[in-house]
């Protein structure tokens, strides 16, 4: 009987301890991914403080203010888990409490028998007379084994129950410090909320204000379409450039040795039947960079570190001016003066085209290829082989507005694909 209790008792104590030590490193990744957060916030603050100095930029500052409110509904989503997390991490607290008071009575009650029946029988087990009474002196030795070994089991129980006392001493301090830091997180939470309410008032303040200018918002926002569309058109042809050149280079080194030694790939197009878009000719080399890139969806930098988005990809109403429907193949990102544009994966610069008085670079990745555009102090060279986050130039200053925005695409042959689909969660 004694057995099963040692056992069972052993059984949730390994129990608890695993879910506490699992416990504890879900802890330490909240906290790290909550430290992600507000460094991003932090960023998102800075550039919103530069914005508000512009009086150009209203928009501008309009668009960082809802990312930071965005990015702060991360933070407290993180800071609610957090409290969820000590919430559980307290009730494990006290499980574990319980069950060391319920051993401690289980010691306290083994050990009372046994003083009990060691004062009950000492006249007649005296321990001296029982051992002097022996016969033989195998049987003497046997029975001084016995009482060492009992004094040891009595004294083992001693310690186990000061051991025990301990634990819930320990384990009352724990709860007392999670309750403190739960406190903490809630004073942070409300803190947090009150912050994100003051920017919604702005954000709508603001909103307002532009709403009253709509004619000449609508009259900035379709001056700024149409220079997107000779962008989209400059990049689309810069592509189909790129294509249409590895295409050649490839059939040449083919004629040279005499047949194929590379792989096609192709947007488009049905089984039988000619494709309906150009072809990006890969070398065994290349086609282990473009499998690479598409290993990384979700993972790759940002191409600058700190940034707000101006202008999301797709199809969407203006939120100020609802009349107008935007459309965007990639993101624009509002960032500081001098802020270096970074390569998110390592490739080969394909194309740089100047586009009414800056650059823009595209980098080829297999069959995937990066734009960035808006780029002045351009570091790179055509052919030149770059390395994720190797610095390729600095973003350029916008003239109508003053502010220093970088577009920046993602396609897949000529496709267009999602940018925040492809960029890790935080920069």
């Amino acid at each position: 009987m004694k057995k099963f209790w040692i056992l069972l008792i052993f059984s949730l104590f390994s129990l608890t301890y695993c879910g506490l030590v699992a416990q504890s490193k879900k802890s330490d990744q909240l906290k790290k991914d909550k430290q992600k957060i507000q460094t991003e916030i932090n960023k998102k603050q800075k550039l919103l403080d530069e914005t508000r100095k512009n009086k150009k930029a209203s928009q501008q500052q309009l668009c960082v203010l809802r990312d930071q409110i965005a990015t702060r509904e991360m933070y407290m989503t993180e800071l609610q888990n957090e409290i969820d997390l000590l919430a559980d991490e307290r009730r494990q607290n006290e499980n574990e409490a319980s069950r060391l008071t319920r051993k401690l009575t289980y010691l306290r009650e083994d050990y009372s028998r046994v003083v009990y029946n060691t004062f009950k029988n000492r006249r007649q087990n005296d321990p001296l007379l029982f051992i002097l009474s022996a016969e033989e002196y195998n049987d003497m030795f046997k029975r001084i084994h016995f009482y060492v070994e009992y004094s040891k089991d009595v004294k083992q129980k001693v310690d186990e129950i000061t051991a025990t006392r301990e634990g819930i001493a320990k384990k009352c301090e724990e709860l007392t410090l999670i309750e403190n830091e739960k406190q903490g997180v809630m004073r942070e939470q409300e803190a947090t909320n009150a912050k994100q309410q003051q920017q919604r008032r702005e954000v709508e303040k603001l909103s307002k204000e532009l709403k009253k200018k709509e004619s000449n918002l609508v009259a900035e926002i379709k001056k700024k379409q149409q220079e997107k569309g000779r962008l989209d058109a400059a990049i689309k042809k810069a592509i189909n450039e790129e294509i249409a050149a590895a295409a050649a280079k490839q059939k040449a080194n083919s004629n040279k040795s005499g047949g194929k030694s590379g792989t096609t790939t192709s947007s488009s197009g049905k089984s039988g039947g000619k494709s309906t878009t150009p072809t990006i000719v890969l070398t065994p080399a290349e086609q282990q960079l473009s499998n690479s890139f598409a290993s990384n969806k979700g993972k790759l930098p940002w191409p600058v570190s700190a940034c707000a988005k101006t202008l999301d990809y797709g199809t969407y109403q203006h939120p100020d001016a609802p009349s107008v429907t935007l459309y965007n193949n990639g993101i624009e990102l509002l960032t500081h003066a001098n802020a270096d544009v970074k390569a998110v994966f390592k490739g080969t610069v394909s194309t740089i085209r100047s586009f009414e008085g800056s650059y823009f670079i595209i980098i080829r990745h297999g069959e995937y290829l990066t734009t960035y555009q808006n780029v002045t102090g351009v570091t790179v060279k055509v052919g030149q082989e770059v390395n994720t986050g190797q610095k390729i130039g600095t973003v350029a200053k916008k003239s109508a507005t003053g502010t220093y925005e970088l577009s920046f695409f993602i396609t897949k042959g000529t496709t267009y694909l999602n940018p925040n689909s492809w960029l890790q969660r935080l920069k």
